[in-house]
């Protein structure tokens, strides 16, 4: 047990951390680590120069892809972030597999992401007032769950407004409307 309560003071400073919570952050550096080496393999193989950095937030893996020559970064989102998707699919299954872990993570490229999300929340938050200006219903257009997610968040800040997720991957959508 001493060895957790090291390793949490070396992961965050704390040095009053339960040993469930000390166990919890050093599985989440295990699976940073272990992602963001996947990831620059996977950009090795590509051909392509560029850095995964990774860091944990709340309970999720995150690794930023930085440093890199602009057309290839370009590249590695792909068209609407598909390629962005199937990179993160890819090394959450793959060292998900090798370290028998379920994993969350999000893997970024140049800020792609956090972008998309600041223009997703902000279209909520417009979709949000109209709906209680107009008392009226909207349906957005088809999202994967971490963006629907976000809307219902958003959503969840309106009083007087509820939302739901309606229909079947991958064409599930949020429906925003009067509670």
């Amino acid at each position: 047990m001493d060895d957790e309560v090291m390793a949490g003071e070396e992961l965050d400073g704390s040095t009053n951390a339960s040993d469930g919570d000390v166990s919890v952050e050093a599985d989440l550096e295990e699976q940073a680590d272990a992602i963001a080496d996947f990831v620059e393999e996977l950009l090795e193989r590509m051909g392509i120069d560029a850095i995964a950095e990774p860091t944990t937030h709340r309970g999720h893996v995150y690794v930023d892809i930085v440093d890199g020559p602009e057309d290839d970064m370009a590249l590695l989102i792909g068209r609407h972030g598909q390629t962005l998707d199937a990179i993160q699919e890819l090394a959450r299954t793959a060292v998900g597999r090798r370290l028998d872990d379920r994993i969350r993570v999000l893997v970024d490229v140049g800020n792609y992401r956090k972008r998309q999300e600041d223009r997703l929340i902000e279209g909520a938050r417009q979709v949000a007032e109209r709906v209680q200006e107009s008392g009226t219903e909207e349906r957005l257009d088809p999202m994967n769950a971490y963006e629907r997610k976000l809307v219902h968040d958003v959503i969840a800040e309106f009083e007087g407004l509820e939302s739901v997720s309606e229909g079947v991957d991958p064409d599930r959508f949020v429906v925003v409307r009067p509670a």
